[in-house]
């Protein structure tokens, strides 16, 4: 609110300093300085005025000094001095109250009026030694010793004025030209007289405003009421200082008003939510600032008066503990079902499979009263669990997986080449849509960082055959992958058989990461330029289901001398194969030793072996070639070596089983096919290959044939087989070289099919039979199911 102020003085303000200031200057009237006038010389405070200060009618008048420098200041005082201003009689009856002013007399010239009568002012004279002011002080504190001998007017006065720019009304009454914004006032106008110092403390009152003051017009008055002095009244000033007050006025929680003067600390059993907060302080310029250490539940109020600084420290603490936020959940469900290892506070990625609906996700909060807020992103199937009020940046993150399908798989992991670990896990595969499948590798883990999280891998292309491959930059999902951050993938694999073969190369700041996937039945594992040893190589071994395995390693590698199947460069000390198993060898290397677990019951079988050998090496009596075909004779031609991969018919004259060799080179094998006419030779390597429609030497009511496989008939690794092109054969004709064979010749026909017999304790006693004739009474396996002899 802007008010005209009727005071007697004119005052011109000064311009406004951009630093602000609390406390006037010579506030302990210590420093003095000579002043002349035309009918006045004398003393006055710096940066102060006294009442005949500058020109006019009053101090012409007057022509008297009525004020004075004094040696006593008030007691405690760091000074030695004070002002006294004292009244003055100036015109007959009429006495000028001693004052003491920031400000000045300066009325100008009034020349003439204007045309609606009022005064125009052709002078505006500079002001003298105005104080700029720009505190919001909450008390006045001034020290007087005041005297006065008048019994109808006895009182004192002190004043300051807070105001913004501009000029007062002149004492004429006239309008002033520019008008100030009064901001506040502290003014005592009843001081009574008392033979030893006051200490006064006014409090300011502030008007209705948001400006900020300026100026502060001060003044000192013997007198309450101009004009009403007596000879004798005095005033002695000394010591003027601005109060800042920095503490709470009010303090309360959810409505409820918990302040207490005699407290700066208090215990809040609630969670903090800021707007539940409220607070008034003492001070009107003062500030709160409120700091709240989220870990702690610890909230800090400082409070710091109008004329806080570096220097001036004015100000209170208070500190109010509430109960401290977690911000951790103790559960999540899924769908009603508690997520499967979850652990509160030490893991927060989680996947299910599943998908998002929603409503699906239940978190429990760890603080009671909490709230729970659920996001979800469709385009990574990953929900954010938080609670924002905690002010806390704690997330749980829920991946949704798809439904795969899982391959048991053996992992050889290595880094920068060297082994890390080999575990068994599952890898899933979803669905092929439009020639895309996703790959899911969950719980990944690496020896020397622990677990890094899930790997999923989307739209990975495949082929009509089963080829898989994508290049992509992956995140981890998981606690350590998130902190690895973007990761370049290379993927490439395939899926043959109900089996996943895949590799991962992964890079991790230019450190290549290699995740080798083999199925649990594979043939071999590579762990050449890993640096294995023995015990990593055990590792590596543990959990595969075919003992046929080939483990190869690097030259100079240290392994147990019983080793089996693990071969070193290019040397292995001990092959041990089984008929019953794939077997495969994509490397060559020698064998100081080998053995074959295969039966040969007495007659002829079908042979094919990755290594070059004899008939006499494998104990048999004689080995023949396929070497014809003229359209209704199969024609052998009796052989003294036998080469690797190629396809033989062999001859046991006695039952003979695991056969032993030393010093064999092993060949990659790559089964070879020999064909004459429309019939073709193979051998195989492939445990359990299924015989329908394919041809075979089997047994049939005491009697060996070429027999053709019917449905449920197999064939074991190491042997061999025969296939017809055209149409089905109803007769053949069988040669063999230099002997009258027990092979009846070819039988044909839909029937046909040849089978292992086993006891109920697994003993073989037929391989390919046709039959069960001439066996003793009693129960036998055949094809898994129970078979009884009567």
């Amino acid at each position: 609110m802007k008010r005209l102020f009727t005071y007697y003085l004119l005052i011109v303000c000064c311009a406004f300093t951009a630093h602000a200031q609390y406390q006037l200057p010579n506030s302990g009237f210590e420093e003095w300085e000579d002043v002349s006038y035309s009918s006045y010389t004398g003393k006055e405070p710096v940066g102060w005025n006294s009442f005949l200060t500058g020109s006019g009618t009053l101090k012409s008048t007057a022509g008297r000094n009525q004020l004075e420098i004094m040696s006593e200041s008030r007691p405690g005082s760091t000074g030695s001095k004070s002002a006294k201003l004292f009244a003055r009689k100036v015109l007959f009856s009429i006495f000028a109250q001693g004052n003491l002013t920031t400000g000045c007399i300066n009325m100008g010239s009034v020349t003439a009026t204007d045309a609606n009568g009022n005064y125009n002012y052709t002078e505006i004279g500079e002001g003298k030694n105005n104080q700029t002011f720009t505190g919001l002080p909450d008390a006045m504190r001034i020290w007087v010793k005041y005297n006065s001998t008048n019994t109808e007017y006895p009182y004192g006065k002190v004043s300051t004025i807070l105001h913004t720019e501009g000029y007062y009304q002149d004492p004429m009454g006239n309008t002033s030209k520019i008008t100030a914004q009064l901001v506040g006032t502290a003014t005592k106008a009843d001081i009574t007289s008392q033979e030893d110092w006051q200490e006064l403390t006014i409090p300011f009152v502030y008007e209705a405003t948001t400006e900020r003051p300026a100026y502060a017009l001060v003044s000192f008055s013997s007198n309450a009421t101009p004009g009403q002095g007596k000879d004798g009244d005095y005033m002695m000033v000394d010591d003027l200082e601005y109060l800042y007050y920095s503490e709470l006025a009010s303090l309360s929680y959810n409505g409820t008003e918990i302040f207490n003067t005699e407290k700066t600390n208090y215990n809040i059993d609630a969670f903090y939510e800021e707007d539940k907060l409220a607070y008034t302080s003492n001070g009107k310029g003062a500030t709160v600032t409120r700091s709240y250490n989220e870990s702690t539940g610890l909230l800090t109020l400082t409070v710091k008066g109008d004329d806080w600084s570096n220097t001036n420290l004015n100000q209170h603490v208070y500190t109010l503990q509430f109960k401290p936020f977690t911000g951790e959940i103790s559960s999540i469900s899924y769908n009603g079902t508690p997520i499967e290892g979850f652990a509160q506070g030490t893991n927060h990625y989680y996947t299910v499979t599943g998908e998002y609906t929603k409503g699906c996700l239940t978190a429990t909060p760890q603080d009671e009263g909490a709230n729970v807020q659920y996001d979800y992103d469709a385009a990574t199937r990953i929900a954010t669990i938080s609670i924002p009020e905690s002010g806390k940046d704690i997330c749980y993150y829920v991946k949704f997986a798809e439904e795969v399908n899982a391959y048991s798989s053996k992992l050889v992991i290595g880094m920068a080449g060297g082994f890390l670990s080999a575990p068994v896990q599952e890898v899933g595969i979803t669905d092929e849509k439009e020639g895309t499948v996703n790959l899911q590798l969950r719980n990944f883990f690496l020896e020397e960082l622990g677990l890094i999280g899930d790997i999923f891998v989307y739209d990975v292309a495949i082929t009509a055959d089963g080829n898989i491959s994508k290049t992509d930059n992956i995140t981890i999902f998981g606690e350590m992958g998130a902190e690895l951050g973007v990761l370049p993938l290379e993927l490439t694999g395939k899926i043959s058989q109900g089996n996943l073969s895949a590799q991962l190369n992964i890079s991790w700041n230019t450190l290549p990461i290699t995740v080798d996937v083999y199925p649990l039945s594979t043939t071999s594992v590579d762990l050449t330029d890993m640096n294995c040893e023995a015990a990593q190589i055990e590792q590596a071994k543990q959990g595969l289901t075919n003992p046929n395995c080939i483990i190869y390693t690097d030259e100079g590698t240290a392994v147990a001398e019983d080793t089996e199947n693990v071969v070193v460069g290019t040397s292995c000390t001990k092959l041990n194969l089984n008929k019953i198993y794939d077997i495969s060898i994509p490397y060559a290397f020698t064998a100081t030793e080998a053995s074959l677990a295969r039966s040969f019951a007495t007659g002829w079988h079908s042979i094919c072996l990755p290594f070059a050998t004899t008939p006499e090496t494998l104990g048999a009596e004689q080995t023949q070639a396929f070497t014809a075909f003229d359209g209704n004779t199969l024609t052998f031609e009796k052989v003294t070596a036998m080469e690797a991969n190629v396809p033989y018919l062999i001859y046991f004259a006695k039952e003979t089983e695991n056969i032993s060799l030393q010093n064999i080179d092993a060949a990659v094998t790559v089964p070879q096919s020999v064909t004459h006419g429309n019939v073709t030779f193979t051998g195989n390597y492939e445990a359990s290959r299924s015989m329908e429609g394919l041809y075979g030497v089997a047994e049939k009511d005491g009697a060996q044939y070429i027999m053709r496989g019917g449905a449920g008939s197999t064939l074991g690794s190491t042997g061999a087989y025969f296939t017809v092109s055209g149409s089905e054969v109803n007769f053949l004709q069988l040669r063999l070289d230099g002997i009258e064979t027990s092979i009846s010749g070819v039988q044909t026909g839909q029937d046909g099919q040849a089978f292992d017999i086993y006891t109920l304790s697994g003993i073989k006693v037929r391989s390919q039979a046709a039959t069960t004739d001439g066996l003793p009474k009693g129960i036998y396996l055949i094809n898994g199911k129970k078979h009884i002899v009567k």
